[in-house]
């Protein structure tokens, strides 16, 4: 807060933003937007929605910018970072200012995935000023429900998946499916909406959102039509229809996920203007992300993999792309403490499928981590996977080192990128490519 700023009361879960009024007051803030009269020396703005306000008046504050760019805004439980920053290479990178779970921390902005409405505002004036075209949003659903989105002018809006995830915060399956709607329904007439028809949410996008639809996947009807398909864990091939034509498409990224986020992407880049073979040719050189099925190998040939995965369905493709038939796969993971306790139970479920589990902990927060691991552990059935628990995280993939040999795999979920855990009140440094590094794995490639 610095002298003539507006400060804007928000409501908060756990604080009220009137809660550091005085403070602003003494920092000098000139006028204060709040949802009810306060009293104070300064002018008081009464809004009907703080959030929504503050929205508003950044936009405001700095002109508008998104209305001079491309704005590309993509949601979806999985592969939202993945599409985001496909994306931006399949529109030049050069040109694309990317706005990500990945990209935020590097650029010193939010350890958010959608960061508030006042620095979204501010990176896309900068992005006009840098002489940028293309401004690609990851849009979380805590983003979109908290107006950090609002008042930026999307040109395309992208989906694509829904499993449930984020009950803590929005209460209920449907309220998260409302969060991601929200996107669509706001978009403009003249704008688009780049659709996975394979998912169920998108029928129901399709019908409530004003924007053109542009669908792409396996279902009859869709403008791009998934046809034959390959995948390894390390790449995959697939082949399009497009226009009355097969176009084949490959992409260095294994999984069938990929080839699902690679046709949003694809998708996207057709409702942005630029030719399909142009696109394909852009994907088939993607660089690789860091966290997202990240590899990394010994030279003793033990293999490790360093991924998001922080939900049951993510947890479940991880471990349907990496199978092993020359030995066991290792997978190290936990749970987040202070909610989704359902998460515990489904991702324990689903982790019954490696041969040796190691439980351990993933920003426990104010909960014991190793009570966190336990709850897990009642999800996998005796005699299914090996169950250890390893509270320390680094402790654990130390272990699981250890224990490997080179015909085994290690899978290492739900941190990827993060360099950091949330333990108590405090943001330790931690980070899961780090640790494999020091104990003499290198990234492969």
């Amino acid at each position: 807060m610095s002298p003539y700023d507006l400060f804007v009361a928000i409501p908060g879960t756990h604080c009220d933003g009137e809660a550091f009024l005085r403070d602003a007051l003494d920092k000098g803030a000139a006028a204060v937007a709040s949802e009810h009269r306060l009293n104070i020396e300064v002018p008081n703005l009464i809004v009907p929605n703080a959030r929504r306000a503050a929205a508003e008046l950044a936009a405001a504050f700095y002109d508008h910018p998104t209305r001079e760019l491309c704005a590309i805004g993509v949601t979806g439980t999985n592969g939202k970072t993945t599409v985001c920053h496909w994306i931006a290479e399949l529109l030049d990178a050069s040109s694309s200012q990317l706005i990500s779970t990945v990209t935020n921390p590097e650029s010193g902005l939010s350890n958010l995935t959608t960061p508030p409405s006042s620095i979204i505002q501010k990176q896309a004036r900068l992005a006009v000023e840098r002489g940028k075209r293309h401004f690609i949003v990851e849009a979380s659903s805590a983003g979109i429900a908290q107006e950090r989105l609002g008042c930026i002018q999307f040109d395309i809006g992208a989906f694509t998946n829904l499993t449930p995830e984020h009950l803590q915060h929005h209460g209920s399956v449907e309220a998260y499916r409302c969060a991601k709607l929200k996107l669509f329904t706001e978009l403009s007439p003249h704008s688009c909406a780049v659709l996975n028809a394979d998912d169920a949410l998108s029928e129901r996008i399709a019908t409530e959102t004003p924007a053109r639809v542009f669908a792409v996947g396996k279902a009859e009807g869709a403008n791009l039509l998934l046809r034959h398909t390959e995948w390894t864990p390390h790449a995959c091939r697939f082949v399009v229809a497009f226009e009355g034509k097969d176009h084949v498409v490959d992409i260095p990224s294994g999984g069938e996920h990929s080839i699902s986020n690679g046709l949003v992407a694809l998708g996207v880049g057709v409702a942005a203007g630029v030719s399909l073979p142009q696109l394909i040719a852009r994907l088939s050189a993607v660089r690789a992300i860091p966290g997202r099925g990240e590899a990394f190998v010994h030279a003793d040939g033990r293999c490790a993999v360093v991924d998001f995965a922080h939900n049951a369905g993510a947890l479940k493709e991880l471990l349907r792309t990496h199978t092993n038939e020359s030995g066991r796969r290792i997978l190290v993971f936990g749970c987040p403490g202070d909610g989704e306790r359902d998460k515990r139970r489904a991702m324990g479920a689903v982790a019954a499928s490696a041969d040796l589990v190691i439980l351990t902990s993933d920003n426990p927060k104010q909960e014991d981590p190793r009570s966190i691991a336990e709850e897990i552990a009642t999800a996998i059935p005796m005699g299914a996977a090996e169950v250890i628990i390893e509270a320390d995280r680094q402790r654990a993939i130390e272990r699981a080192s250890r224990l490997a040999s080179a015909e085994d795999l290690i899978l290492l979920a739900g941190k990827g990128h993060e360099e950091g855990q949330w333990i108590n009140d405090q943001r330790v440094p931690f980070s899961d490519a780090g640790v494999l590094c020091q104990l003499g794995f290198k990234r492969r490639g």
